[in-house]
């Protein structure tokens, strides 16, 4: 069974013009943002993520020592990235200017990692007024040697 080796929920929360997550060697790796109709979209060194005209993000990290179990979320893409540091933050930007939020150092440079990221919209229905619109991410990180199969046909290479 895997277990979190370490997690960090993001103590403030990003207002407003999230780009993503990024190495922090590359911050440019998510400038581009998401294309019109996704809501997340990866490449070396960046996970550009949309939050979907909501006011307010927070967002979860959390490293495990092999895959993690599933979620039920509302939303959940898998994927895998390579980064250059090992270190990523949050990033937002509005009007040429960027902002680099807390460090989450997955403790291995030039590595590929195995990622699931999760939204969550939130909004009156589901809580009080004050946070209407908001949305929750949680991204989750493994190393692909090191994940251990939860099943016996996890390792036989089909989707599942």
């Amino acid at each position: 069974m895997t277990e979190i080796v370490k997690r960090l929920l993001h103590p403030h929360k990003i207002e407003r013009y999230l780009q993503g997550v990024a190495d922090v060697e590359a911050p440019w790796s998510v400038a581009g943002g998401t294309s019109r109709d996704l809501w997340i979209e990866s490449g070396p060194d960046g996970i550009a993520l949309d939050a979907t005209n909501c006011d307010d993000v927070l967002i979860e990290y959390e490293l495990w020592d092999g895959e993690p179990p599933a979620s039920n979320w509302d939303e959940s893409r898998s994927g895998s990235i390579y980064l250059t540091s090992g270190t990523i933050c949050a990033i937002s930007s509005y009007s040429g200017e960027s902002d680099h939020y807390e460090e989450f150092d997955l403790g291995r440079r030039d590595h590929e990692w195995q990622f699931r990221v999760h939204r969550k919209l939130l909004s009156h229905e589901n809580f009080t007024a004050d946070i209407i619109r908001f949305t929750l991410f949680k991204l989750q990180f493994w190393s692909p040697a090191e994940a251990v199969p939860s099943s016996p046909e996890a390792g036989s290479g089909h989707p599942q």
